[in-house]
């Protein structure tokens, strides 16, 4: 959650986040970190998958995808992901392994591990020089 809260404020318009981890690893709780990050209540941040996207309205908005139930790129794309990735929100992608060819050639990539029940790995990169300044914040963080 804290380190969710860290990403978020370090993130802007038109910014894409790929979340990638098994069932249980901690997706969902690294966004309610991330919407805090941005002025939101974490507390009305839910899973997508019913509904395969939720928008909330923070210092930007946020549009939260949930490509679980979804078979390729092909859906993710139906969805009109396009605008909405170099529109004026934070787009957040969980389950971004199941649309990966869908997402821009930029974005930062958080791969979540299950360690043991109460432990949690967490990877964080960035592809493309747009998120450098990203990782440098989460590297100065203490």
């Amino acid at each position: 959650m804290s380190l969710g809260q860290e990403i978020g404020k370090l993130l802007g318009p038109g910014d894409v986040i790929a979340l990638f981890g098994s069932l249980g690893s901690g997706k969902t709780t690294l966004v309610k970190g991330i919407a805090r990050g941005l002025g939101v209540d974490p507390k009305v941040v839910r899973s997508a998958s019913f509904l395969l996207m939720q928008e909330y309205q923070g210092r930007i908005p946020i549009y939260h995808f949930d490509a679980y139930r979804l078979e390729g790129p092909e859906d993710m794309s139906r969805l009109g992901v396009d605008e909405l990735f170099w529109g004026e929100g934070l787009s957040i992608v969980e389950w971004a392994d199941r649309v990966e060819g869908s997402l821009p050639e930029e974005y930062v990539k958080i791969s979540l591990f299950i360690e043991s029940p109460d432990k949690r790995r967490i990877e964080v990169s960035c592809l493309g020089e747009r998120y450098v300044k990203v990782l440098q914040g989460l590297m100065a963080r203490d």
